[in-house]
């Protein structure tokens, strides 16, 4: 749990001592030459429930893009085979949905068991997940998964209706508990305020 004025502070830091105090922490917990390459593959694209403003993905816009099915688990480990030689070390597969059906989840569960067979770390990317869901994922293997909280809870309307924050901070307790490791982040450039970045 992070305190406003402590995100604050950080945040009105003149850019170099960021980029400074960011790199020496970075330094501190990894190594400082190191890179880790990832890659991120669309396993079902398209007409997505949600009405993300920023998002191509969703139905609610007609943005021009094709909707696919969920991709078979050989294209996946093909794909998977030709990230690792490419010199990837974490392979990210990701849905759009607003969350998996529990049909589909298993299908994903065997992607991320071979893709795991191959050496790789995995991410997956689903939308909202129930706690056993989160369970499921983390018995198969799973590393990390990928989940944005957007932005601020006030000026959550004003991007998303179709859920509240608290939709997606209740996945991220699901996964946390689960044991899988977490990505998070926020969407800035959307009309918000320094207030709602730092919230």
């Amino acid at each position: 749990e992070w305190a406003f004025a402590k995100a604050e502070q950080i945040f009105n830091l003149p850019f170099p001592e960021l980029i400074y105090t960011a790199q020496a922490e970075h330094r501190k917990q990894f190594n400082p030459s190191g890179v880790q390459i990832s890659t991120l593959l669309s396993i079902k694209t398209g007409s997505c429930p949600e009405n993300c403003s920023y998002c191509p993905q969703s139905a609610h816009y007609n943005t021009g893009l094709q909707k696919e099915p969920l991709l078979e688990i050989a294209e996946v480990i093909e794909a998977a085979k030709c990230a690792k030689e490419a010199g990837s070390s974490r392979f990210c597969m990701g849905a759009a949905w607003r969350g998996p059906r529990d049909q589909d989840l298993k299908i994903v569960c065997e992607m991320v068991k071979e893709v795991k067979k191959l050496g790789l770390e995995t991410c997956v990317t689903l939308g909202l997940l129930k706690d056993y869901q989160a369970n499921m994922l983390k018995e198969a293997g799973l590393d990390f998964y990928n989940h944005n909280i957007d932005t601020s809870e006030e000026y959550y309307h004003k991007v998303i209706t179709t859920r509240i924050l608290q939709d997606r901070l209740k996945t991220l307790e699901h996964v946390r508990a689960s044991g899988i490791k977490v990505c998070c982040g926020g969407i800035l450039g959307m009309g918000e305020t320094n207030e709602d970045r730092i919230k």
